[in-house]
């Protein structure tokens, strides 16, 4: 007998949730962000214990990563959907982020019903306005996206899908080291323009800052959607939303 071995398709998010003062003025927006998507794995970034306990509670079908290292509820972490995926290891990287809980957060999946796995993984590089880059106008984003890329390596098993998505604070410079090591975002896999993502009413604002870049992964579909409830948007970050088959 002929075992026909279907692929996988899997919606991914990336949100940087940004504003964690003003959260409970966005919370309605969120929720129903998370629920319209529905995403298979979310990836988010300036987390606060706040947000996570709202998220906790509003993707009620979904787990993450419990961890006691502080990063895991202060900075960023990774959900997904309980149904189709299960957990089989997470851990961090130092890759050499300045701020204090910041890290290279991953976690391996297993698609359940196959023998497939996933590593995914998530980080927030540093902000272009940070004190030492105003000052020394060196980029700590190129030697943070090495390390990275190192770290996944030791991480990853061989042919292992494995995506790397957050928020980057840098439209050029760590997407072209990420491609020279033969990752491809998920813009540019479909050959279209990454939109921009950044917080409105900065410097910054035009540019694409958040991204989903995969290796061993197909990607079908992606998007950067201006989800907003009555004018409220989630967050001042836009998120970005993709479509990958394994």
């Amino acid at each position: 007998m002929i075992i026909k071995m279907f692929p996988t398709r899997l919606s991914i998010i990336t949100y940087n949730l940004f504003d964690n003062i003003r959260f409970s003025q966005r919370t309605n927006a969120l929720k129903q962000f998370v629920e319209t998507f529905n995403p298979d794995v979310l990836c988010v970034q300036e987390l606060c214990q706040e947000s996570q306990t709202f998220l906790d509670y509003t993707l009620s079908s979904h787990s993450r990563v419990y961890d006691l290292f502080k990063g895991w509820t202060c900075e960023g972490n990774i959900y997904w959907n309980s149904k189709l995926l299960k957990e089989v290891e997470h851990g961090t990287n130092d890759i050499g982020l300045v701020e204090e809980y910041r890290r290279l957060f991953w976690v391996r999946l297993a698609v359940k019903g196959t023998d497939k796995t996933i590593l995914v993984n998530t980080t927030h590089l540093t902000y272009k306005g940070h004190p030492y880059e105003v000052k020394t106008g060196l980029s700590p984003r190129l030697e943070q996206t090495r390390q990275a890329i190192k770290a996944i390596k030791e991480n990853v098993k061989e042919n292992e899908p494995v995506f790397f998505a957050g928020d980057f604070n840098d439209a050029s410079h760590p997407a072209y080291i990420l491609l020279e090591d033969g990752y491809k975002d998920c813009f540019s896999s479909l050959n279209i323009q990454a939109p921009p993502t950044s917080p409105k009413k900065q410097v910054f604002s035009s540019q694409t800052m958040d991204w989903i870049f995969a290796k061993n992964a197909r990607c079908l579909a992606a998007q950067v959607p201006h989800f907003d409830v009555d004018g409220i948007m989630p967050s001042d970050h836009y998120p970005v939303v993709a479509i990958y088959q394994i």
